[in-house]
């Protein structure tokens, strides 16, 4: 029989923070105040269902019996920031007319041009990416992406290249560089069911890369951010920067880089967060949770052969947690900030190694 706490846990991974879930996790509170879990989910519905005062409390709540709760601390940002919006002024639609000469008669006609008017509208906002994201996603189309999609991952990527960790990767491949990623809806690639964001000049080198996927085919909802290289031949040409080849030459220097003692800037960064790679377009590599294997699998690749080589972050949408991250502007932000600050060590090594051997050339 299934208890409540279990009921509980699948109602979360299933991102059900309805009714069943509100009364579930108040009983559950009610029984043990101490139970942080249940008092996070509890507090989530709370504010599923309007009742943001409740589920500030709640948080406040967990924050105290746990001071370092990143889900907690991120629902109080999210209540904040969706304070603001709510209290921010409505922007009124303002009629432009053109100015007439005072000496010019107006004649007047039965049929009138329409008058011209200019919608001073707030532009879209980034706010998280939650299972209706993944299921809209699911069904569009590379087009359908970037009309959907577009002006949320620009707002995306906005704030992710104001980040320092952003700006000190970028001028380390380009002194005086300040953004990392270009912000224009163009710049947001686009397949079908998924979209991503990668580093300016970094086609044909190792790609800074976010982005996100949802399956057709039971690979699973997920959001990404790391490293990868592009090594197909699509027939996009040498666009000035070497070409395909270049990409393969960079990605043996990286196999040659990781049989080094920086392997260990490697090894490390895996470990903290749990890293996972992928090679070519089959998803990730679940069933590779060691990072000395991972790192051996990509020395083993053959740049000939293999299209695409990624390792970085993974969020699942099936995990309460990294669901709840994703959902979260604030936390996203924030993950990829310590993605892209744990990274920019091996980048560092990496990319004077590059330059000091004429590998970019």
């Amino acid at each position: 029989m299934t208890s409540a706490h279990d009921r509980a846990r699948q109602l979360a991974i299933a991102q059900d923070f309805g009714a069943e879930a509100l009364r579930l996790n108040e009983e559950l509170v009610a029984a043990n105040p101490a139970d942080v879990a249940s008092r996070t989910r509890l507090a989530r519905c709370c504010r599923e269902a309007g009742r943001t005062e409740e589920s500030e409390s709640q948080y406040r709540e967990v924050l105290r019996l746990e001071p370092r709760n990143r889900i907690a601390a991120g629902g109080l940002e999210q209540l904040a920031d969706a304070r603001r919006r709510a209290e921010a002024p409505v922007v009124p639609v303002i009629t432009a007319r053109l100015p007439r000469p005072r000496s010019t008669p107006v004649v007047r006609h039965a049929s009138t041009a329409p008058r011209r008017t200019v919608e001073l509208a707030p532009p879209p906002v980034f706010a998280g990416f939650h299972p209706s994201d993944f299921a809209e996603l699911r069904f569009c189309d590379a087009r359908e992406v970037r009309e959907r999609f577009g002006p949320r991952v620009v707002d995306l990527v906005k704030r992710v290249n104001a980040l320092k960790s952003s700006e000190e990767i970028a001028s380390v491949r380009e002194e005086g560089r300040r953004r990392l990623f270009r912000a224009s809806r163009n710049e947001v690639h686009t397949d079908t069911a998924r979209w991503s964001a990668h580093n300016t000049g970094g086609r044909w080198e190792p790609q800074f890369t976010f982005g996100m996927h949802a399956s057709r085919s039971g690979t699973g909802d997920y959001l990404r951010a790391g490293i990868g290289f592009h090594m197909a031949d699509d027939g996009d040409g040498a666009d000035g920067e070497g070409g395909v080849q270049s990409a393969r030459r960079h990605f043996q220097r990286f196999q040659q880089f990781l049989g080094t003692a920086p392997r260990s800037l490697f090894l490390g960064w895996m470990i903290k967060e749990n890293g996972l790679i992928e090679i070519g377009r089959s998803g990730p590599r679940v069933d590779v949770r060691q990072p000395s294997q991972a790192a051996d699998l990509i020395a083993g690749c053959d740049p000939e052969r293999t299209a695409w080589v990624f390792f970085g972050k993974w969020l699942f949408a099936d995990q309460p947690d990294e669901a709840a991250v994703m959902a979260d502007p604030v936390q996203l932000v924030r993950t990829i900030d310590r993605v892209l600050t744990g990274l920019l060590p091996l980048w560092r090594v990496f990319w004077r190694d590059v330059t000091s051997t004429g590998a970019s050339a």
